[in-house]
């Protein structure tokens, strides 16, 4: 349905999108992953032709329709929400009484219908991006792009906007959304990592955390301070990262399953044997990773 080859779109000495070589299939929920100044955005303008490529190419299948959810709220605040839909459906020929009818479904369904008559001005941040998905589907696209759609937005409501997207595309919608949250990710049948404009890794999920090449553990101590004295001369130790109440212990290029023997000994007193053990790698783990060899090549 996508087809991205080659990209760059440059700003002054920047060099947004570099070497993209990308094909989103119908069907699909891609999740676009990257920290802010990735070029997230920039990929969203050009497969929404906002912006045309300096080199390479971005297509949409013939015949594609395509819905957008900007990062940006972009409807009429001075509208209420029943105007904005109706002024949406009038620019897109939908005729009067099929819109109608499709907007007070689409609000129901995400719990908005209560609201028709209230300003957008005066919505919620995430009431707003409700909304603005609700615009982006009245005229029944086959493809839907969101762009960071729930940064900014309360857990409750982000949650709640997810079960949405995921029931949309069980119903066979295609949606391609970017977003600065791993655990969002988890609802994409395929996602990618975007780090200062390159793609680093693409694939299910499965197959992205079955890519990272080292071991890991996790240890289970409150003193995390002195767990970070003890292991920072350790070899076999490349990097220390919290996750929550707990740490995550990365192995260096080359180490192997000895490194929990080694970081249980440097432990010793501090941590008991069975507060050490090896797991299996979030995508936040594969995603750091991934973003320290490209700044390391670079």
């Amino acid at each position: 349905m996508i087809e991205a080859r080659g990209l760059v779109r440059s700003f002054g000495a920047h060099a947004a999108l570099r070497g993209i070589d990308l094909s989103i299939g119908r069907g699909e929920l891609f999740a676009l992953i990257g920290p802010d100044g990735a070029g997230k955005t920039t990929f969203f303008r050009l497969v929404a032709g906002l912006i045309a490529p300096t080199k390479g190419t971005v297509s949409r299948a013939p015949g594609v329709t395509f819905g957008l959810v900007p990062q940006r709220f972009s409807l009429y605040e001075d509208l209420t929400l029943d105007e904005n839909l109706d002024l949406r459906a009038s620019l897109y020929s939908v005729p009067r009484e099929e819109a109608r009818r499709r907007g007070q479904d689409l609000l129901a369904r995400v719990g908005l219908e209560r609201f028709g008559r209230r300003l957008a001005g005066a919505l919620s941040g995430g009431m707003k991006q409700k909304l603005a998905l609700v615009a982006a589907l009245l005229t029944r696209p086959d493809l839907l792009l969101l762009d960071e759609p729930t940064t900014g937005v309360d857990p409750v409501s982000r949650r709640e906007f997810w079960q949405v997207l995921n029931e949309l595309h069980h119903g066979g919608l295609t949606i391609v959304v970017s977003t600065p949250y791993m655990d969002e990710a988890e609802y994409a049948t395929r996602l990618g990592f975007l780090d200062r404009g390159r793609l680093l890794a693409v694939g299910s999920r499965d197959e992205v955390l079955a890519s990272y090449p080292r071991p890991l553990l996790e240890v289970l101590s409150s003193d995390r301070v002195a767990i970070r004295g003890r292991l920072a001369g350790l070899a076999e130790v490349d990097d220390i990262s919290l996750f929550g109440t707990r740490l995550h212990v990365r192995g260096a290029a080359g180490s192997g399953p000895s490194i929990a023997d080694a970081v249980r000994r440097a432990l010793e007193g501090l941590v008991p044997p069975e507060g050490v053990r090896p797991i299996a790698p979030s995508l936040e783990d594969v995603f750091v990773l991934a973003g320290e060899d490209e700044e390391e090549a670079a």
